[in-house]
């Protein structure tokens, strides 16, 4: 019998292969094929579950009885509120065309942000199963590894690959692929965009084609597949299927070095030791030992910063992440535009000057030290590289307030319906079945509580794009499942 809910579940699936989009062909190869095939799955899948309520009597009335109380749930509402708000000041902006549409770089603005509502609504509305949420998980992993596998391959084809030097435009040189090779360049040229492995100071790209963004999406995986392990496979730590999940959270922390991010580097911290610290206070037993372990990690990370310039760290692959200095030209150069943020919200402080139009806020406030003539602009300047001061100018006060009440609630949530007690598993203890259960879920909780913080810590530094929406969006619908009081801790 024909069920378009089903239907409209599988391209639900099949969204997070996104990620290993490359279009090749196009100015943007690591953006365009990204937001054109994600727009075309989710319309996909709104169509087939509107033509499912519309077909299967009973099944369109159990998704109204799921409507009812998920538009009263926090969460939901206050991811609507900041869609709602989002879209608002694009419209009472400076260029509404521009916010609404973006352009052909970025893919952004409100048209995208409004198909990951649709995400967002469809996921809470369709998966209402523990079995629904572990399979997309399985999907981002599998995303994800084809990621890492992309990135590798462009690398590896240097090794056999034949070069050829060429003039450039400022009268240089530069060594490009002849288009011939041994048997790993054959092998691997399809993997056509990316560095070699053996390039002065070389970033992991994958498809993202941004480093940044590569070790932010792998905190994502690892936490995805952290879930999994802990869930689908909580009794089975040594089966084939945990083996694949231990395996790809090796691959991903590997992918998550070789991108080098500093914000992403501190955000991994910084959630390591909330998940530290939430085990520790839902644990009397193991507190001091936790508490030790979170103190022992912070001064292990001051340590390798301060000798940083030792030949030893120098040499080593994460020298990049450790190089954070308040005095660095990168941090300078945040500082700068930063400062342009904060000016062009004073001069439209309550919507903003509509989503995508930064680039309005720093032509107006523009500061002569972003430019320095020996090596040109800072950052790209069409973002203010700092997710509250983005949405501060771009959407306002009003926008940012929405934002982080959507963490707020998230929070909330988190808390009311899973409290820390620290005496819990001791008065199990003569149950071990409940024992076994309490601390199961005790884990899940503390990887609940440490994602968000990931994300918020590297977004001081950074701004969000497509793929970091896609897991952004993604936890917000799960955890309307998982703080949903009806629903079970696996």
């Amino acid at each position: 019998m024909f069920n378009a809910f089903k239907i409209s579940k599988f391209f639900l699936f099949a969204v997070p292969l996104m990620i290993v989009i490359v279009t090749s062909s196009t100015l943007f190869p690591f953006i365009v094929g990204k937001y054109v095939y994600f727009r075309i799955l989710i319309n996909l899948a709104f169509i087939f579950f509107l033509l499912g309520i519309l077909s299967n009597q009973n099944g369109a009335n159990e998704i109204i009885g799921r409507f009812k109380p998920l538009i009263k749930n926090p969460l939901v509402i206050a991811v609507s509120a900041f869609i709602f708000i989002f879209l608002l000041s694009g419209f009472f902006g400076v260029d509404p065309q521009s916010s609404f549409w973006s352009n052909f770089e970025r893919g952004e603005g409100g048209l995208q942000l409004l198909h990951f509502y649709i995400f967002f609504a469809l996921l809470a509305l369709l998966f209402d199963k523990e079995k629904d949420w572990q399979t997309i998980f399985i999907m981002m992993l599998i995303g994800g590894a084809g990621m890492a596998f992309y990135g590798a391959s462009a690398g590896l084809k240097y090794i056999d690959a034949e070069m050829i030097t060429r003039p450039t435009a400022n009268g240089g040189t530069e060594d490009v692929l002849s288009g011939n090779g041994g048997p790993i360049y054959q092998l691997f040229k399809w993997a056509a965009i990316g560095p070699s492995f053996s390039d002065p100071g070389y970033r992991f790209q994958g498809t993202i084609g941004n480093s940044a963004y590569v070790a932010a999406y792998a905190i994502f995986m690892l936490f995805y597949a952290a879930y999994l392990l802990m869930s689908k496979y909580r009794r089975r730590l040594l089966s084939f299927g945990a083996w694949v999940l231990w395996a790809l959270m090796a691959i991903f922390f590997m992918v998550f070095l070789a991108a080098a991010t500093r914000g992403a580097f501190l955000g991994l911290i910084a959630a390591t030791v909330a998940f530290l610290a939430y085990l520790a206070f839902s644990s009397k037993r193991w507190r001091k030992w936790l508490i030790a372990a979170a103190v022992i990690l912070v001064a292990l990370v001051i340590v390798l910063i301060q000798f940083k310039n030792a030949p030893f760290i120098k040499a080593s692959p994460i020298s990049r992440i450790l190089d954070i200095s308040f005095t660095a030209q990168t941090f300078q150069d945040r500082i700068t535009i930063w400062k342009m943020a904060i000016d062009g919200f004073k001069e439209r402080p309550i919507l903003g000057w509509g989503p995508e139009n930064f680039l309005q806020v720093f032509d107006r406030h523009f500061n002569p030290e972003y430019f320095v003539p020996a090596k040109g602009f800072g950052s790209w300047f069409d973002r203010a590289h700092n997710i509250y001061l983005d949405y501060l100018a771009e959407i306002g006060i009003l926008g940012l307030l929405s934002y982080l009440a959507i963490f707020a609630i998230f929070y909330y949530l988190l808390f009311k319906k899973t409290p820390i007690n620290i005496n819990r598993s001791e008065k199990n203890q003569h149950k071990s079945e409940d024992v076994s259960v309490n601390q199961r879920g005790t884990l899940i909780n503390a990887l609940m509580f440490s994602i968000p913080i990931a994300y918020l810590v590297q977004g001081i530094v950074l701004f969000d794009v497509s793929p970091i929406y896609l897991n952004l969006f993604l936890v917000f619908a799960f955890a309307v499942y998982k703080f949903d009081i009806k629903s079970q801790n696996v």
